[in-house]
């Protein structure tokens, strides 16, 4: 018999009061449904989705043990789950395993009706143990939060309900959810009491999980991030390796969330995801002639971006066996994205009985959504600056859920914040020409979003082509991935940088620094960018920096981004220079370069790099070599201590 994936997916937005709805766990589900269906065969797969109404306790119970109960030892289980987390009291039998006396639970869309209750940790544990029993590799993922602990700076809904204040007799737990070891889920609770398994948790058990913005759909962080991480890889990354992914880039759209795997087994962090049932996906892009046109081998689960008005991905044409460094048979670009492919327009017309292969030389960057509210006269006249402005850069939208940063007009000024957080990104913006000053610093964080965010969907080039080591005194990452640097004596600490080609062609890379701040550097290397060979490596050493006026001001931690591009061809990457944001200054942010400015476009990556941070230059040179490229990166917290 054939090894299958078993899947039971649910997802609850449309919670009855007291539970406040939500808005982005049906678009988890959905995702990560059309990944699956996308990426398995049919004969691979058997799964169940369970959303809003049809996510009631008995049905996600008996999906579970039905469901997932029906795996067997060569299979591989997934429960998913995206929704609010919440606590209860526990009854008294299980007070010698909970010293606050406290479950915590995951909230179902009936959990807080007469007679039906929230999913409790303990229960969970005893369905997972019925599951595990087969010997099949359970993965659990939990988008949702597990502590009743409130947050600050959130950056959007939490995923936090508020505790059930009834008190929960014992008998209405789920056969076989008796008090045992440990607390809850987190940490894993051992192969003994809940059958051995894997745990992706979108925080820790003290932390909150957030919901934020992508492509203008509400969605998880967690989940957002974990759908990028399996995207953006080769589809075989272990779960230590996803974990490193998944929490760096959590961190850089939501506040105080960390990612954890926890494992039974420790082992288990270094099997491939989902315990390898996701196959990893040829890279090679094909085009070829299907009845609905021309069409592309990627699409929405792959990355493929939607076109953006007149701005669409654009591909380069060789034949199917050819090299890419000579000139294309033709060109294209993507007309309509489709889950598992796009739909093309080609240039010159081709023979329609071949296939070809794609390379992108082009994609569309999404302008940052901007919700702008308040003061009529102050909305109005900044409206009238943001139509004088790049409009591929910002975009005015009506829907603050919706934006990615919010503008509020004041008698005092303009403020700019994240949604949902009342604390400026900078001071407010006042005085003469204070509307243009604000414009400036949307494109200026616009300018830094856009690089943070730069993907290739279909890069050939494998996640570690060139690999990031951060050495410290301290040793190496974090589990989570994030370097940790502290100020000994009043001095700032110092880190050796080294990129290490670990593939068997040259290769160019660039390390850049993003700060917190919206600065972005990429002094590391002189030249901008380093040509290594297969096996070369050159170090960097650097410095982690709180400023004194940041320090003054009771900011102790700053997070820098470091972001490797690495290309398979020669690149200039400092037009892509800007300085820390600081509008209060007089006069608009300036972007400020390095001495030497690039002087041409070496390949098609140079004109992609470009178009983050200037108006949209329209298709690359025709000379202009095609380069495959990719971009990866790690966070480094610098802690400047009070003493």
């Amino acid at each position: 018999m054939t090894a299958a994936l078993h899947a039971l997916l649910v997802g609850i937005d449309a919670y009855e009061p007291p539970v406040p709805a939500l808005a982005g766990c049906v678009n988890d589900i959905t995702a990560v449904a059309e990944m699956l269906r996308v990426r398995l065969e049919p004969s691979a797969l058997s799964l169940t989705v369970l959303t809003d109404a049809a996510a009631t306790r008995a049905a996600v119970t008996e999906a579970f043990l039905a469901e997932l109960g029906a795996a067997g030892p060569d299979d591989v289980a997934l429960f998913y789950y995206s929704g609010h987390g919440s606590q209860q009291a526990a009854p008294e039998e299980f007070w010698s395993v909970e010293p606050d006396r406290r479950n915590e639970t995951v909230v179902l869309v009936d959990s807080r009706q007469p007679g039906s209750w929230d999913l409790a940790d303990k229960e969970l544990g005893a369905l997972i143990a019925t599951v595990a029993v087969s010997g099949c590799h359970l993965l659990v993922v939990l988008d949702c939060c597990h502590s009743g602990d409130g947050t600050r700076d959130l950056d959007g809904r939490v995923r936090l309900a508020p505790d059930d204040p009834r008190t929960r007799p014992a008998a209405s737990f789920l056969p076989g959810a008796g008090p045992g070891p440990t607390r809850s889920l987190l940490p894993a609770p051992s192969p003994a009491a809940s059958g051995q398994h894997v745990l992706v948790a979108a925080c820790r058990s003290d932390e909150t999980a957030k919901e934020i913005t992508v492509g203008g759909r509400p969605r998880g962080a967690l989940s957002a991030a974990l759908e990028s991480a399996l995207r953006e890889t080769d589809g075989g990354p272990t779960y230590r390796e996803v974990l490193r992914i998944v929490s760096a880039t959590v961190q850089r759209t939501a506040r105080e969330q960390h990612p954890r795997v926890e494992t039974s087994d420790p082992t288990d962090l270094d099997r491939p995801f989902l315990g390898g049932a996701v196959p990893a996906e040829p890279r090679a892009l094909t085009l070829s002639r299907l009845p609905d046109g021309w069409s592309v081998d990627a699409g929405a689960v792959h990355g493929i971006p939607e076109p953006i008005g007149a701005d669409s991905t654009d591909l380069a044409i060789y034949g199917l066996r050819s090299a890419t460094s000579g000139e294309p048979l033709a060109s294209a670009t993507v007309t309509r994205v489709l889950p598992d492919r796009s739909l093309v327009s080609v240039s010159p017309a081709l023979d329609e009985g071949f296939v070809y292969r794609a390379v992108i030389t082009a994609i569309p960057l999404n302008p940052m959504a901007v919700a702008v509210i308040g003061d009529a006269e102050g909305t109005a006249s900044l409206r009238v600056a943001a139509a004088a402005a790049d409009d591929t850069r910002i975009a005015l939208v009506d829907d603050v859920a919706s934006a990615d940063l919010v503008v509020e007009a004041r008698a005092d000024g303009f403020v700019i914040t994240r949604p949902g957080v009342t604390r400026p990104l900078v001071p407010v913006v006042a005085g003469d020409g204070r509307e243009q000053r604000t414009i400036a610093a949307l494109e200026h964080v616009a300018r830094w979003l856009r690089l943070s965010r730069l993907r290739n969907p279909a890069t050939r080039l494998p996640a570690h082509a060139l690999t990031l080591d951060v050495a410290t005194d301290a040793g190496g990452p974090a589990a989570d991935g994030a370097v940790d640097i502290t100020y000994a004596a009043g001095l700032a600490p110092s880190f050796t940088v080294t990129l290490r080609n670990t593939t068997d062609q040259t290769l160019w890379g660039a390390l850049l620094d993003l700060t917190e701040s919206y600065g972005i550097f990429t002094d590391a290397l002189p030249a901008g960018s380093v040509c290594l060979g297969a096996g070369e490596a050159t170090s960097v050493a650097l410095t982690g920096q709180v400023s004194d006026g940041l320090w003054e001001a009771g900011t102790v931690t700053v997070t820098d981004h470091l972001l490797v591009v690495t290309s398979t061809l020669e690149f200039d990457p400092r037009s892509l220079e800007q300085e820390e944001l600081a509008v209060s200054l007089p006069g608009a942010p300036a972007v400020t370069r390095s001495a030497a400015e690039p002087q041409s476009q070496h390949s098609t990556l140079d004109g992609l790099l470009t178009s983050v941070t200037t108006r949209r230059l329209g298709p690359p040179p025709p000379r202009a070599a095609v380069a495959d490229w990719r971009t990866d990166g790690v966070l480094v917290r610098t802690t400047r201590p009070r003493d």
